[in-house]
């Protein structure tokens, strides 16, 4: 694995995750909260993979979901621990200099700004909870087998936001070609991926997709791009996805191994089956933290 907090995308970031991974090591127990939603349940994983990995005592508390708590109520992460770990993806995106911490670790969205090999000027985009979680796993137990597994996941958290339904998010990209370059994903369009989900795809021609995928290996570049386009036409009239999100879903799903369903389909599936009501919402999130410790899959 490549070490994710050199990369350029945490040139802000690196001093706090640097300092929480020095204060959870020297602690002599630890406290995470997290609520029961998929992006946070995700950065919860990556937490306890490292606990365990690197033998750190832990205890863990999940919340109710951001959609059942009450509107203006704060959230309660008091706990007798020595340390407390809130990830807290509900926040408002915060500059790393602004932030209170109260008391406890806190893991917010924070404002970046990253390079785009084509455009000379920065970009601003937030570095989402899931993705700083992985990094901090990181650094506690840089090989150990948990952590490793659950690399893959890294980017789920920015996917999961909403910048992507408003236009190009470069953090994203930037953590997909981490990711890929280390050799942790593998990157392929649609008509290469077997049994793809794409319920997420608004008026999608699923039948035109199939036929595409047997002369896909025939084709050239210029081909693939025309067919491609006629692919995504009766989806691009419809506003309930933006071009940024349908591009990366038509050329650029997420493979983990050979034989995984795609990334995207897994998310979108997982997310699409979370239960909404409050006690089973809770329950759910914890079957799905334990398959990801245990397995590093969504579904």
């Amino acid at each position: 694995m490549e070490d994710l907090i050199e990369a350029e995308l945490f040139r802000h970031a690196k001093d706090r995750i640097v300092k929480f991974a020095g204060a959870i090591s020297s602690a002599e127990n630890v406290a995470i909260f997290a609520t029961a939603d998929l992006d946070s349940i995700v950065s919860l994983a990556h937490l306890e993979a490292a606990m365990m990995d690197a033998k750190i005592p832990y205890s863990r508390k999940i919340l109710k979901s951001i959609y059942d708590q009450p509107k203006g109520e704060q959230y309660d992460f008091s706990s007798p621990a020595q340390l407390v770990i809130s990830v807290e993806q509900f926040e408002e995106t915060w500059s790393h200099e602004q932030i209170d911490d109260l008391g406890r670790l806190r893991v917010v969205p924070l404002s970046v700004s990253v390079s785009h090999p084509n455009s000379e000027k920065q970009h601003t985009g937030a570095l989402d909870v899931v993705v700083q979680c992985a990094a901090l796993a990181s650094i506690l137990a840089p090989n150990g087998a948990r952590v490793r597994r659950l690399r893959p996941l890294a980017g789920c958290g920015q996917w999961l936001r909403k910048s992507l339904d408003n236009s190009y998010d470069p953090v994203y990209t930037k953590i997909r070609d981490i990711l890929q370059s280390e050799g942790s994903i593998r990157v392929l369009a649609l008509p290469e991926i077997e049994n793809p989900d794409t319920d997420m795809m608004p008026n999608f021609p699923s039948s035109l997709l199939n036929r595409l995928a047997k002369k896909w290996p025939k084709m050239d570049f210029s081909q693939r791009k025309q067919a491609m386009s006629e692919l995504a036409l009766p989806t691009l009239s419809d506003t309930k996805i933006s071009t940024p999100r349908l591009e990366e879903l038509l050329w650029f799903r997420i493979v983990t191994t050979d034989n995984d369903l795609d990334l995207h389909s897994q998310i979108y599936r997982t997310k699409s089956a979370w239960p909404i009501e409050e006690e089973t919402s809770k329950s759910h999130a914890g079957e799905v933290l334990r398959r990801l410790i245990s397995a590093g899959k969504l579904s």
